[in-house]
């Protein structure tokens, strides 16, 4: 595993998985953890290009409403059917719930495996490059457990970013004011051009090298109910409830 993950920033990038992967790993075993809506996307693609460069490629596709430890010990459990071992890979493809729990098992699981990233929504693709950790919720004890993730590479497709609604893209300027960013930081002004302009292509590079090297942890998530406990948005401010 890298310390600084490799990340590629490109229109149709989806399409270089296999190469990209190739790039970072010599043949081994990999586990693509998906979400449904998102694997009925993107899913068949992606393995047809990991096939194509000779991977052995296993999936699991989780249909979940919230990621929790618990659901960690499931994934361990399909990893260790599947015979992965150390020298195999993880890649993560989904919203921010799916890449954080692909990042939290990556990083525990038989010592740490190594990690490839595919987040699916505009704040996924703008957080995870600077994110240190990955976190769950332990629901058994009921508070964030988090661990430091190391992906080995993150691939951002941005003509999904291009398809972001004008609601996702107040969510994630919402998510940055959270962080104190004002409305004249580059990263800000770069997200309302995306708001105001038909059509305007964001300019991910300026947006990524304008945020903090690390994103740093809120202090805020969202309890739904006892059967519904975090948010899958609220999930990525990594924050301690203060009813617990």
């Amino acid at each position: 595993m890298n310390t600084v993950p490799k990340i590629m920033i490109k229109p149709d990038a989806l399409a270089a998985i296999g190469s990209y992967a190739a790039s970072l790993w010599s043949k081994k075993k990999i586990v693509l953890i998906s979400d449904n809506e998102t694997f009925d996307l993107y899913g068949t693609l992606i393995l047809q290009y990991l096939t194509i460069f000779d991977f052995e490629v296993h999936t699991l596709i989780l249909n979940e409403v919230h990621y929790t430890t618990t659901t960690a010990s499931l994934v361990y459990d399909f990893l260790t059917n599947q015979g992965i071992t150390q020298a195999d890979g993880i890649i993560g493809l989904g919203n921010e719930a799916v890449c954080q729990l692909s990042g939290y098992v990556s990083a525990t699981y038989c010592g740490g495996l190594s990690l490839i990233q595919i987040p699916t929504t505009l704040l996924g693709q703008l957080t995870l490059p600077k994110q240190k950790h990955a976190c769950l919720f332990n629901s058994e004890a009921r508070y964030l457990q988090s661990v430091v993730s190391k992906p080995d590479g993150i691939l951002i497709d941005t003509n999904i970013g291009n398809d972001a609604s004008v609601e996702e893209v107040n969510s994630v300027q919402t998510f940055l004011l959270k962080l104190g960013l004002s409305q004249d930081h580059a990263s800000r002004r770069e997200l309302r051009k995306k708001t105001r302009i038909c059509g305007h292509q964001l300019d991910y590079k300026k947006i990524l090298d304008a945020l903090p090297s690390n994103l740093p942890l809120s202090k805020q998530i969202r309890l739904l109910s006892s059967s519904q406990y975090l948010d899958i948005r609220s999930i990525l401010l990594f924050g301690i409830p203060s009813s617990f």
